[in-house]
């Protein structure tokens, strides 16, 4: 690759996802914060009065494990403090902010891994709901990681945390500075690039998976930008003989997931 490595995450005071500064955020929702304490030590933990049930056993159990102070507060309370959090569920945590890692840490980390490496590109997905789901799929789905631009496009926020459900605390997130240079340090690396569009030419039940993979999805709006298709070595579609002129993001991403999952896992032929 020539010029500088540029897949180090870049602190810049204007990006919405810099947390330089910022020695904390506020997740909330029970999934998120019990993830947050089996994966992590949160700093304290807020929950309005009355939270019973098995999740709340366990992140009482464990908060006092880990030394992490709990605050009983009334749901008056409570909602003063972390009621623009949407599906709070009464419960909330102050955790470190999310921390991005180098690309050429996560193609490390998925190279320790037993099985082919397998990791998810996101081309500018906006959409923090979208980013959260396919977080938790590609979770669900057994990757080593996910690939995002640092520009113009969503981040790894509380909302994301909320939707990812946990996954967030488990799954390594590289914030690259141009897709389309990480796209070519991949495939010097051996990995090879799968791409998503309407008109791709290979249907993806079609496709071999079991290399060292990366599936590119495109944002919400524009799908693939025109350089990082040029990049891929494979453009898969997805067959829709319905009605639905197309699928969102979320549910694409989970579709070749898995069909990725099926076959290195010789679930099929």
């Amino acid at each position: 690759m020539k010029g500088k490595d540029r897949f180090t995450p870049q602190s810049r005071s204007k990006n919405p996802r810099d947390h330089q500064g910022s020695e904390k955020e506020l997740i909330a929702g029970r999934q998120a914060v019990l993830e947050a304490l089996r994966y992590g030590r949160p700093f304290s933990i807020l929950m309005a009065e009355g939270q019973k049930g098995n999740v709340i056993s366990e992140i009482t159990f464990l908060a006092g494990q880990k030394d992490v102070p709990v605050t009983s507060l009334s749901r008056a309370d409570f909602d003063q403090m972390a009621g623009e959090l949407s599906g709070s569920q009464g419960l909330a945590a102050y955790v470190p902010p999310f921390r991005y890692c180098s690309l050429q840490k996560l193609i490390g980390l998925a190279r320790e891994s037993p099985e082919e490496p397998f990791l998810m590109m996101l081309d500018h997905i906006e959409d923090p709901q979208n980013l959260g789901a396919v977080m938790r799929t590609a979770d669900a789905a057994g990757m080593h990681g996910l690939i995002i631009p640092d520009k113009r496009a969503a981040g790894v926020t509380a909302a994301v945390r909320k939707v990812a459900a946990g996954a967030a605390e488990r799954m390594p997130v590289a914030l690259a500075g141009n897709l389309n240079r990480a796209a070519e340090r991949l495939k010097q690396e051996g990995f090879w690039l799968y791409g998503a569009e309407a008109d791709g030419r290979e249907p993806y039940y079609r496709a071999d998976y079991r290399r060292p993979l990366v599936l590119v999805i495109g944002s919400e709006g524009k799908g693939l930008s025109r350089l990082l298709r040029k990049n891929c070595d494979l453009i898969l579609s997805i067959p829709m003989p319905g009605r639905a002129g197309s699928l969102n993001v979320a549910a694409s991403a989970a579709i070749l997931s898995y069909a990725a999952l099926a076959q290195r896992k010789g679930w099929v032929n």
